[in-house]
């Protein structure tokens, strides 16, 4: 976890510096177009994998309403159980940063947008912002990826257990 968040702050800061030194410039329109598209796939994962996550775990959803309630799930005889279910809570909580970044970056624009500051260094803001949306967007694929793997993983466990049953009637 700390690996991978060090990579993403490493990833952040070497982009920083080159659309910072090669002045990469851009359109706020095309910057909102993008962070739209953005909120749009993050919005889908963390609602479709919410949904995974009510139906396929009702005891973790139990234990929100009322903490006393839950049972203990046990995913020690399942590992891909475990795997899948860490990929679709890690997909919800990648898509919930992307969410809330993005609203910071643009509140961070209302805010500094009129300061004097703002206007003399808007190139270095505008290399933060590209550099921290193209960081999640990273985030956001690997999200995606992860939604993916997880439903290949739940087919993959549904024709095993097909095939395990129609195994035991033919026995």
């Amino acid at each position: 976890m700390i690996l991978r968040a060090s990579s993403y702050a490493l990833l952040f800061a070497i982009l920083a510096f080159l659309y910072k030194h090669f002045n990469v410039d851009f359109a706020i329109t095309d910057f909102k177009n993008f962070t739209d598209a953005l909120l749009a796939v993050s919005g889908m994962v963390f609602t479709l994998m919410g949904i995974w996550i009510a139906f396929l775990y009702p005891n973790a959803l139990s234990r929100i309403i009322d903490p006393k309630k839950i049972e203990t799930v046990d995913f020690s005889k399942s590992l891909s159980e475990t795997r899948r279910l860490e990929s679709i809570v890690g997909s919800v909580l990648k898509s919930g940063i992307a969410v809330v970044i993005v609203l910071f970056i643009f509140l961070t624009k209302v805010i500094l947008s009129r300061l004097p500051f703002y206007a003399a260094h808007i190139l270095i803001f505008k290399s933060i912002a590209l550099s921290t949306v193209t960081v999640l967007s990273f985030l956001q694929l690997e999200a995606v990826l992860s939604v993916v793997l997880a439903n290949i993983m739940f087919i993959n466990d549904l024709h095993r257990r097909r095939e395990e049953r129609q195994a035991d009637d033919d026995l």
